[in-house]
């Protein structure tokens, strides 16, 4: 069964709700902004309707003269422009109800100059001595039903549009923070559902979509992880039987081989018949060997293996076991340099295992020895673990093989079993008995030397 736990930073973010929130604030802040500019242009056009700017007027008509003037300030239907001499008299005029030579009577002149609310407008020219005088006429009914209603198709058209682009700019910010992602979402889902769980969904999001599409990230990932342990392990059980095998092949073939000699071969001598079965032995323990060494590391790798710990004295658990090493090493004319220190390293450990794990490895720098070899042992108390440093200068291991020569079945030379009867599989079980006790082991890829093998050991709380 795959377990997952993800592991997400809880870093303050935008929620969804406050997301959709903040969008509608928009969206209705944008409507007011409209609703607001619709107004202001509806009031100025109106404004601009009934308001006809006279400024500089006068100016216009000095200049330009009635027709001009009337003209540049765009004077309603209906209105007029005189001039008149120091007299009254009209001498230039522009749709004036009145002819040139007109001549308004004093009485009539002195109302309109001082009652402007008949919509006349009297500008004096010193310049010239002359009164312009200017009609302002009322927008008539029909002319106001036409302008309010051009004036509300602008005004509908304008609104529409205005809204639509609002309305454009709210689903581009919807789509921007909820709905792109979501398409997202989708899209890595299916390619994961597919099988492609190498696949990741490349999306920033800072909502929960966010959390979501890291959940989703790290899901994969680990499945992919689950994958490739399940291909290596596969790979491993795939190798450890043809390795089984093939370890198995070679004794086996040579007791089934002398065997049969023995059986058919009734004219053999008494020496070669016994030289035959001691062949035979000899290949039958390499098997039993091998078949016990793989019974005992499956069960240590299961945890079924049940080892009693105890407290012992490590100083002197290691020169009981090199005082047992003593007339090998003589033998094999290996130099050897032990530093033990003379106070108690208290540690818990099973010494019928332990001792196990540590002749491996000394068992291992005497078999692959060479001339002039020689062995270093070195016992040291660092804090609350027992540090074991063995070295050789034997052929040492390839730093590539570093990692995994601990793996079954792992050598630095294939070669080396068939010579030194070995099962391949010491240390292995040396790895998994130092693990049973709480310790570990490795190989320093920095000795060039040969090999060295530093082993650490937790001590008692009472060490």
């Amino acid at each position: 069964m795959i377990k997952f736990s993800f592991n997400i930073n809880p870093i303050k973010k935008i929620s969804i709700s406050v997301q959709l929130f903040i969008n509608y604030l928009f969206l209705f802040v944008l409507l007011i902004l409209v609703l607001v500019l619709t107004f202001v242009i509806a009031s100025y056009s109106i404004k601009n309707h009934y308001d006809v700017d006279l400024t500089n007027i006068n100016e216009s008509i000095d200049t330009y003269g009635p027709k001009k003037a009337f003209q540049i300030h765009k004077l309603p239907k209906g209105s007029y422009i005189e001039i008149l001499d120091s007299r009254l008299t009209v001498i230039n005029q522009y749709k004036s109800i009145h002819n040139i030579g007109y001549t308004y009577p004093q009485a009539n002149f002195n109302k309109l100059a001082l009652n402007y609310t008949l919509g006349y407008e009297l500008h004096y020219s010193t310049e010239k001595d002359t009164i312009n005088l200017i009609y302002i006429s009322d927008y008539s009914e029909v002319e106001n039903v036409k302008f309010f209603k051009r004036l509300y198709i602008y005004i509908l058209i304008f609104f529409i549009i205005s809204v639509l682009v609002v309305l454009l700019i709210y689903a581009k910010l919807t789509s921007r923070t909820l709905v792109r992602p979501i398409k997202k979402i989708l899209e890595g889902v299916k390619t994961i559902s597919e099988g492609d769980y190498s696949s990741r969904i490349n999306y920033k999001s800072k909502n929960e979509l966010g959390y979501l599409i890291k959940s989703i990230n790290q899901m994969s990932e680990k499945i992919q992880h689950e994958i490739d342990l399940r291909e290596k392990s596969e790979e491993k059980r795939k190798k450890l039987l043809l390795d089984i095998s093939h370890d198995l092949k070679t004794p086996l073939t040579n007791i089934l081989g002398y065997s049969e000699t023995l059986r058919y071969g009734n004219e053999l001598e008494e020496d070669l018949r016994n030289k035959y079965l001691d062949i035979i032995i000899s290949n039958s323990k390499k098997a039993n060997n091998l078949i016990q060494d793989l019974f005992e590391l499956s069960h240590m790798e299961n945890n079924n293996c049940d080892i009693k710990l105890e407290e012992h004295d490590f100083s002197e658990f290691i020169r009981e076991i090199l005082v047992d090493y003593i007339p090998e090493l003589d033998e094999n004319h290996i130099d050897c340099c032990f530093d033990i220190p003379d106070k108690e390293i208290i540690i818990k450990m099973n010494s019928q295992k332990l001792e196990r794990a540590i002749n491996n490895i000394i068992d291992n720098s005497i078999k692959y020895s060479e001339k002039n070899a020689f062995l270093k042992l070195r016992l040291e108390d660092s804090n609350n673990e027992a540090v074991l440093t063995i070295e050789d200068n034997g052929v040492g291991i390839p730093c590539e093989l570093a990692e995994c020569i601990f793996d079954p079945f792992v050598r630095a030379d294939n070669s080396r079993n068939s010579k030194t009867g070995g099962t391949g599989l010491g240390l292995a079980i040396s790895k998994e008995i130092i693990k049973i006790h709480g310790g570990g082991i490795e190989l320093d890829t920095s000795y060039k030397d040969g090999c060295r093998f530093v082993i650490t050991l937790p001590k008692t709380d009472s060490a």
